[in-house]
């Protein structure tokens, strides 16, 4: 009798034993190898960085990313814990009001590039079939490998596409939200169904898992002694639910979302567009050449110039292949925002090794 009982104990043992390993295997990440602490460190340091720029210390980020009051960090942990499974849900949100500087020219900018140029009825959902475009979509130069075949098949994707569709349900139920409020504020006259939103969803989550695991790596192509800019940079260096966490916490997912830097002299001297809010200088813009109250003739040294010199092939302060329409596109953004985010995990992560 013993004997059976110590062996139905095993087997439950055995049996919890497996099934913790397979859902640890389904939401481990690439920072599975970090203990708990240090890998919520390291995601608040990294989000600091996106936040506030990669070129501070490592002891600077973590000053700024304890500020009393400074959030960012700790929003972007969260919303990273609610897509790994680590917590069931989160109620953090922001409104349309705190995007003080939005602009109703840029709005129309954004529209043309979308409604004029990217649409071709790739999809009978309009959010993707306006912002699916490939990139770079001005180049005569073959990047073939920066539009990786779409993956669908992969083990975590309901989870993930559930959750966000969850979320982003929410969002467009509540007239309040951020992702609802640009949603009027864009196309008043559509709407989304239950069917258009989880397509949406999934289409978002696809992109940004082929891009984290497209095994995409790109050399520096120019000098430079700053410790920000790596010689390789490795997209698959970083897990799929940090950059739907950063995408959450940029534009609550509204592809078009955007927000104006403005100057002393009320120009928009600079802006940070799409899901991922890179930010590019204002003078990139072609109505800058035709409006004085966007640009202020000083072009360049903002994140979507820097990269694209050093790992995209552009000319110092030029859109040589890459211009400010490929943030637009869900794929540009996810790509520009993949390589600052590896360039600051390879700057940080030797702080934890």
């Amino acid at each position: 009798m013993k004997k059976n009982i110590l062996i139905i104990i095993i087997s439950l043992i055995f049996v919890f034993a497996s099934c913790t390993k397979i859902i640890s295997k389904v939401e481990d990440t690439n920072f599975s190898d970090l203990t708990q602490n240090q890998k919520e460190l390291l995601i608040r340091l990294i989000a600091t960085g996106y936040n506030k720029g990669g070129n501070y210390t490592f002891d600077k980020l973590k000053e700024l990313a304890d500020t009393p009051g400074y959030d960012y960090d700790d929003n972007v942990l969260e919303f990273y814990k609610y897509f790994v499974g680590e917590i069931a849900n989160t109620t953090k949100t922001k409104s349309l009001s705190e995007d003080v500087h939005y602009n109703p020219k840029i709005k129309e900018y954004i529209k043309n590039i979308t409604e004029n140029n990217f649409k071709n009825n790739s999809s009978d959902v309009f959010l993707i079939d306006y912002y699916d475009a490939e990139i770079p979509t001005n180049s005569t130069k073959s990047y073939s490998n920066l539009n990786p075949t779409k993956i669908t098949s992969y083990e975590k994707r309901d989870a993930l596409v559930d959750r966000l569709y969850r979320k982003l349900k929410e969002y467009y139920d509540n007239s309040n939200t951020t992702f609802k409020l640009w949603f009027d504020y864009y196309y008043p006259d559509k709407s989304l169904s239950d069917l258009d939103i989880k397509k949406y969803s999934e289409y978002i989550v696809d992109i940004a898992y082929t891009y984290t695991h497209s095994n995409i790596e790109l050399s520096r192509l120019h000098f430079t002694s700053s410790e920000l800019y790596p010689m390789n940079i490795k997209l698959n260096d970083i897990p799929v639910e940090l950059v739907l966490a950063i995408i959450m916490q940029e534009s609550r997912f509204f592809p078009g979302s955007f927000r104006a830097e403005i100057d002393n002299n009320e120009k928009i001297y600079a802006l940070s567009f799409g899901l991922t809010h890179v930010l590019i200088d204002a003078d990139f813009l072609w109505i800058a050449n035709s409006d004085d109250s966007i640009g202020d003739g000083n072009i360049g040294e903002r994140n979507f110039d820097l990269i694209s010199y050093f790992y995209l092939g552009n000319k110092r302060n030029e859109e040589t292949y890459f211009s400010d329409w490929d943030l637009v596109t869900i794929r540009g953004s996810i790509l520009y925002s993949l390589i600052n985010l590896d360039m600051l995990y390879q700057k940080l992560i030797k702080y934890f090794q």
